[in-house]
C-alpha cells in the first residue's frame, strides 16, 4: 500500500497555502494534534438515535410571500405543517429525521455499499479499514495533519443578532446558504459564509449542548448532539487541524479524542469507535429561512476574527468535479459528478442517499415531496432544490399507521 502522507501532500502546494491562509499563519508541517491515547472502543449506538429534544420550540407564522413561506406539508387527515415541521393546524410538530448533505465524491467514499434512492445500483462498495495497530479506526497514516489544533478557529457561543440587524449581517446575501436549528428557545441560523472560515460553532441553548459543523471540502453540514459524545461529559468540539479523506477531523476538549465528521465516530483516542450522534439540521438559502422564521437569530459578522465572510476561500473547488483536495482511499464512485449534492438519511442503522438531481429527474420537478421507508420508519423527503433545501421527516402516525403526506401551496 502506498504511503498516503507522501502521495496526498505531493503537488499540493497551492492547497496547503490555502489552508494556511485560512488559519492566518497557523500552518505546521508536523503532526501536532493533542496527545491522544487509545482505549478499547466504547459501546456503540445507532447513528442518529439522539433523544435530545432539539427539534421542538415555538412556531412563528412564516412570511407567505417568502420563497418557501406558502408551502405546506399536508396529510390526508387534514393536518398541515410548514416545511420546517411547525404545525399550522394545532397538531404536534412534524419530527425531523437526522441526515445531512454532502458532495457525491465524499458520500461515496464514506458510505460505500449503501442504498441510493431512484437508482438501480447502490453506491459502489467501499471499505475504510481500521489501522492494523488498533490505534486508529482508520489507517493512522491517512489522518493528515496540516494545522495545529484550532488553527482554523471554531466559534464558541457566537454572538447572535436578529434577522433585521443589517449592520451586523452585511456579509449575508439572500441566496447564501445557512444551516438552521430549531432550539427550545427558537430558531437560529449558522451561515455557510461564517463556517467556511470556522467550520465549527459550539452552542448551549436552553440546556441543550450541540455543535453545528461544516466541512467545505466535502460539502457536509452536520448537527452533533454533544450530550451523546462522551459519557458523563459535554465536551466542546474543535478543529483538530487534520483531515481524513479530505473531511474535517474534529477533536473534543474533554478527552482529546479525534472524531471524523462524516464517518460519524471517533477515529483516535480514548473514545475510539464511539459514535457521534447527529440531529436535525435544516439547510437552505437565507431568504427562505428568514421568511419561514422571521424571529430567527443569526451569527453576527462581528465574530472577533478578521475574516472576509463575503469571500469563498476555496476558489473553483466546489464546481470542479475532479478535485477532491486530497486523494481518497477508496477512490470515489465515478458514476456521478464529484460535486453533485446528495442528501444522506440515517434511520435505525440503515443509510440511504437521495441525490439532488435524481430527486428532480424522478419526480419531474425541482420542488416536491417523496414518501419512502427506511429502517422500518416511514419518511418524507421534502425538497426545493432552487433554494438549496432537502430535509426528511418522520411520517409515523398514531397507532402505527403511516401518514400520507403531500406538498401543497397555500392561497
Amino acid at each position: 500500500m502506498r504511503d498516503f502522507r507522501h502521495d496526498s501532500l505531493r503537488g499540493l502546494a497551492p492547497s496547503l497555502f490555502l489552508v494556511c491562509a485560512l488559519a492566518l499563519g497557523a500552518c505546521s508541517s508536523s503532526s501536532n494534534h493533542p496527545d491522544v491515547g487509545v482505549a478499547p472502543p466504547g459501546d456503540s449506538a445507532v447513528v442518529g438515535d439522539s433523544e435530545t429534544p432539539i427539534d421542538s420550540g415555538p412556531v412563528t407564522p412564516p412570511d407567505p410571500s417568502s420563497p418557501l413561506g406558502s408551502l405546506r406539508i399536508t396529510s390526508t387527515g387534514g393536518d398541515s405543517w410548514t416545511v420546517t415541521g411547525g404545525s399550522t393546524t394545532g397538531s404536534t410538530r412534524l419530527a425531523s429525521v437526522p441526515g445531512h448533505n454532502a458532495f457525491w465524491f465524499a458520500w461515496s467514499v464514506f458510505h460505500g455499499g449503501t442504498d441510493l434512492w431512484g437508482v438501480d445500483a447502490n453506491v459502489a462498495t467501499a471499505v475504510i479499514a481500521a489501522d492494523p495497530s488498533g490505534d486508529c479506526g482508520v489507517p493512522c497514516s491517512r489522518i493528515a495533519s496540516l494545522l495545529r489544533p484550532d488553527g482554523i478557529p471554531p466559534l464558541d457561543d457566537p454572538t447572535m443578532v436578529a434577522a433585521d440587524d443589517v449592520a451586523h449581517l452585511d456579509y449575508l446575501n439572500p441566496t447564501d446558504t445557512i444551516f438552521g436549528v430549531i432550539t427550545p428557545e427558537g430558531p437560529r441560523a449558522y451561515p455557510e459564509n461564517i463556517l467556511w472560515w470556522h467550520e465549527i460553532a459550539n452552542e448551549d441553548v436552553g440546556g441543550v449542548p450541540y455543535t453545528v459543523s461544516f466541512c467545505p471540502l466535502t460539502g457536509s453540514g452536520i448537527y452533533f448532539d454533544r450530550t451523546g459524545f462522551v459519557e458523563g461529559e459535554v465536551s466542546r468540539l474543535g478543529t483538530s487541524g487534520s483531515l481524513f479523506d479530505s473531511n474535517l477531523v474534529m477533536w473534543d476538549r474533554g478527552t482529546n479524542t479525534l472524531w471524523s465528521q462524516m464517518k460519524l465516530e471517533a477515529i483516535k483516542g480514548p473514545k475510539l469507535g464511539n459514535p457521534s450522534p447527529i440531529g436535525a439540521l435544516f439547510e437552505m438559502d437565507w431568504q427562505a429561512w428568514k421568511g419561514l422564521h422571521p424571529d430567527t437569530l443569526v451569527i453576527s459578522g462581528s465574530t472577533g476574527f478578521s475574516r472576509d465572510y463575503t469571500m469563498y476561500p476555496y476558489g473553483g473547488f466546489r464546481t470542479d468535479d475532479a478535485d477532491t483536495f486530497m486523494p481518497t482511499e477508496p477512490a470515489p464512485d465515478p458514476r456521478f459528478g464529484g460535486k453533485d449534492l446528495i442528501f444522506g438519511l440515517f434511520v435505525n442503522g440503515e443509510i440511504r442517499g437521495y441525490r439532488w438531481e435524481t430527486l428532480a429527474s424522478e419526480t419531474g420537478a425541482r420542488r416536491g415531496l417523496v414518501q419512502d421507508e427506511l429502517g422500518g420508519m416511514p419518511v418524507a423527503i421534502v425538497f426545493d432544490l432552487d433554494h438549496h433545501f432537502v430535509h426528511a421527516f418522520d411520517r409515523s402516525g398514531a397507532a402505527g399507521a403511516a401518514l400520507e403526506l403531500s406538498l401543497t401551496t397555500t392561497p
